[in-house]
């Protein structure tokens, strides 16, 4: 495993990290169970992921406690990273609200602590700008429940460059966690500048685009889940087709390297400029060891691979 510096943090991360967003379960995402959930969980730890982020938006908290409970044990030997700034109106889909308030982020942090079963996080991130509050009152919040040594290191998810310039007036932010893949490369222009010029690290999220990238689908595919909705992403219409038709050809590049679809596209996140760890999301421990043969090695068709997905940062 190779691990990286994380910004201006002192925390070192294994550049594939796990991702926990699907172990939550509904309304998200079907699960394979808990303790198949824990099992991907320590499968991961034991070949060296050192870095495991969530949020309570996931699964109703769900998410939070099986990592609490699976790393337990571990505890001093990894990274936990969770968010606060979504909370749900009600248990569906949908119903949930962004509060970035001083006072919803003193309340969360102590949720995510008991779910966790820690004394200390050690990347508390902003899930998602909440326009309604000043960067002021949410950084103020972050910096004092780091004071008093709640969280290690603070960062933002889902903010976009001017974003966190406004952050940077009030304390530091040591991370960002955007959407980041072959199929969503939005972040290029102006954001990773950004956080290469500030020491931000880039912790990539939906590395394969929800699965997309993994090969599985075609482009008669239709989404049962949240991805069939339109509510987030390009999971339907002319816009999925398209980017069917590019995995398609990524397909036919990973049967000449030796590699996984899914393989090829997350040692690309991992390669670009700025990239600290890229969070692969996984149901079982199976999963877990395949991934992981993401790191360590570039494809000789790099290049080609490149050429095929250019277009997505236009």
């Amino acid at each position: 495993m190779e691990y990286r510096k994380l910004g201006n943090s002192d925390l070192e991360v294994s550049v594939v990290g796990f991702g926990a967003w699907g172990i939550g379960g509904a309304p998200f995402w079907k699960n394979e169970g808990d303790e198949a959930s824990k099992s991907a969980i320590a499968k991961a730890a034991d070949l060296g992921v050192n870095f495991f982020d969530t949020a309570p938006v996931y699964g109703f908290g769900r998410s939070e406690e099986l990592i609490g409970e699976a790393l337990k044990s571990r505890r001093d030997k990894v990274f936990i990273a969770t968010k606060c700034g979504l909370r749900w109106k009600k248990e569906r889909l949908g119903a949930i609200d962004k509060d970035c308030s001083k006072k919803s982020i003193l309340e969360e942090v102590d949720l995510s602590l008991k779910r966790l079963q820690t004394d200390v996080i050690d990347l508390y991130q902003v899930h998602w700008p909440d326009n309604k509050t000043q960067a002021e009152e949410t950084m103020e919040a972050l910096l004092e429940i780091q004071q008093k040594g709640k969280v290690r290191a603070i960062g933002v998810s889902n903010y976009s460059a001017a974003q966190m310039g406004d952050c940077l007036k009030f304390g530091r932010i040591d991370s960002l966690q955007p959407e980041y893949s072959l199929l969503q490369r939005k972040i290029e222009k102006e954001t990773v500048p950004f956080c290469l010029e500030n020491n931000v690290g880039i912790i990539a999220y939906s590395p394969l685009a929800s699965g997309v990238l993994t090969g599985k689908y075609d482009k008669n595919t239709h989404f049962k889940d949240w991805r069939g909705k339109g509510i987030l992403g390009e999971f339907i219409g002319e816009a999925f087709v398209r980017n069917i038709a590019k995995v398609d050809r990524l397909k036919e590049i990973s049967r000449t390297e030796g590699k996984s679809c899914a393989q090829l596209a997350v040692n690309w996140v991992i390669r670009q400029p700025g990239l600290t760890c890229a969070l692969s999301g996984v149901k079982n421990a199976d999963q877990v060891a395949e991934n992981l043969e993401s790191v360590g090695w570039e494809p000789e068709r790099s290049n080609e691979i490149d050429e095929i997905f250019a277009v997505a940062s236009a």
